[in-house]
């Protein structure tokens, strides 16, 4: 399958290149499915009534304001990691 990519990618690209990116995108799909499987087990509790109305509104305004940190942690990390002046 390799090949294939190779031979229609101009030569900048090389085997690494494309390694990384199939190991990047892998990861972006292993983490997707442990964010939604965490939703999806929430969802369920919710609908079992397993967890209290309080407790359940904690965790969505924790996942939320992890989310929130996040982000805006993430934005200046990546202008740090973009620029020139090192």
């Amino acid at each position: 399958m390799i090949g294939v990519l190779e031979n229609r990618l101009p030569p900048e690209v090389t085997r690494t290149t494309l390694y990384h990116v199939v190991r990047l995108v892998l990861r972006l799909y292993v983490g997707s499915l442990l964010v939604a499987g965490v939703y999806s087990l929430l969802w369920v509790a919710d609908v079992a009534g397993l967890i209290p109305e309080a407790l359940l509104s904690t965790i969505w305004i924790g996942i939320a304001v992890m989310g929130s940190l996040f982000l805006v942690l993430l934005i200046p990390l990546f202008y740090t990691s973009r620029s020139s002046h090192r």
